[in-house]
């Protein structure tokens, strides 16, 4: 009887013999890049750019918490959107368990996406360390970071 692990192994078997056997093709030459591809540094892509050049809802997010004046509390919290029905939760410490940002920061998270009361959050994050007013942005729920270079602080 063939199982479904015997013929992952048969197929990784045959991969692995093929690019064994078979020379490789040299190597095309590749067209220069209009932009330079992000480097991926741990979980922080680079370079860092200006909040401008983010999705629309990063600058609004940090012009809404730089109105609350980027506050701080002990628990997650929610803060009503001034001249809106809709609440943007953050303020509360961010651990850094994970070891991407600077190890001697001290974070808060803040939400980018308000949103109506009881509604769940998504994954969009700003984590900011006030002391050294950089602010880095996350659309994975902390998986990878860009830092806000100006615009955000």
């Amino acid at each position: 009887m063939t199982t479904p692990g015997k013929l992952i192994r048969t197929a990784a078997a045959a991969l692995f013999l093929t690019a064994v056997t078979v020379p490789s093709a040299a190597p095309a030459a590749a067209a220069p890049a209009a932009h330079p591809a992000p480097r991926i540094v741990r979980d922080i892509l680079e370079p860092s750019l200006p909040v401008d050049q983010f999705p629309p809802q990063v600058e609004e997010a940090c012009r809404i918490w730089h109105d609350l004046q980027w506050p701080t509390a002990n628990a997650p919290r929610d803060y009503p959107v001034a001249g809106s029905p809709f609440v943007i939760r953050g303020s509360n410490v961010y651990g850094n368990r994970s070891g991407d940002l600077p190890q001697d920061g001290h974070y808060r998270e803040y939400d980018v996406n308000p949103r109506q009361p009881g509604q769940h959050r998504d994954a969009e994050r700003l984590v900011r360390d006030p002391a050294a007013q950089q602010v880095w942005y996350s659309d994975d729920h902390y998986a990878d970071f860009r830092e806000i270079s100006s615009g955000c602080s």
